[in-house]
């Protein structure tokens, strides 16, 4: 396949389809496919080239899926960038790794911030089993300036570490309760505001230091944005080759 090959994508794939889709590959009569799991560090084939850069560099690993041409060629068929990372590299004509690491079971902690509301969750398996939200009120920017600006700053500010206090109190009691191991914890909101909380709370179980790579997008942290934010971190990432 030439390395100009169109390629469709990313776009998401919850691990669900992904399995129906192994099964789709694997009763096509007459192919033959060729199965890769690549750790974090990888460096792709030339044949792999035209993939965007996001496929060159996942923190989380790459899976690629060929399927082989007469004679003896390969031809990329799909590029998966995994929700979870990829720890031992493997390649294979079977789809048994690849279905083995989608269906391992996993435990997650699930913080999701933005100024104003927080919510915290713990997802097994894909499946929320804790939930907590709230919300601290914080004044958007002052406009004016003096004094009466430095005042609203230093309230605001104020404003802001009650909120971070708050939101910290709940996610260190909810994730430190769990009765078993969070394996990763999924962050979602303003990446600026979530830097600022992690840097003011301890986590337990040094779990600040197992965050996933993948930033969830969400306007208002809440139940539904949690029930959002456990779909996204059980999906892939997909490009197919046309």
């Amino acid at each position: 396949m030439s390395v100009t090959a169109k390629i469709a994508g990313p776009r998401k794939m919850h691990r669900s389809r992904l399995l129906e889709r192994l099964i789709d590959f694997e009763i096509e009569p007459g192919s033959k496919f060729v199965i890769e799991l690549l750790p974090s560090g990888y460096s792709l084939d030339e044949e792999w080239y035209s993939l965007p850069r996001s496929a060159h560099e996942s923190e989380n690993g790459i899976v690629l899926i060929s399927v082989e041409t007469p004679p003896s060629e390969l031809q990329p068929l799909m590029a998966l960038l995994p929700p979870f990372p990829i720890a031992i590299a493997s390649e294979s004509n079977s789809f048994d790794d690849l279905r083995n690491f989608t269906s391992q079971p996993r435990a997650i902690g699930i913080i999701l911030l933005r100024l104003g509301h927080w919510a915290i969750g713990i997802a097994e398996d894909g499946e929320l089993v804790t939930t907590k939200t709230g919300s601290r009120y914080v004044k958007g920017q002052h406009r004016k300036g003096g004094q009466s600006s430095n005042r609203f700053r230093r309230g605001r500010e104020r404003w802001i570490r009650e909120l971070f206090d708050r939101a910290g109190e709940v996610a260190s009691s909810r994730l430190g309760e769990y009765p078993g191991e969070l394996d990763f914890l999924s962050l979602g909101g303003d990446r600026v505001v979530l830097g600022q909380f992690l840097k003011r709370v301890n986590l337990p179980d040094d779990l600040s230091e197992r965050v996933l790579p993948n930033r969830v997008a969400v306007d208002q942290p809440g139940r539904k944005a949690l029930d959002d934010a456990v779909r996204d971190a059980w999906s892939f990432r997909v490009f197919e080759y046309e």
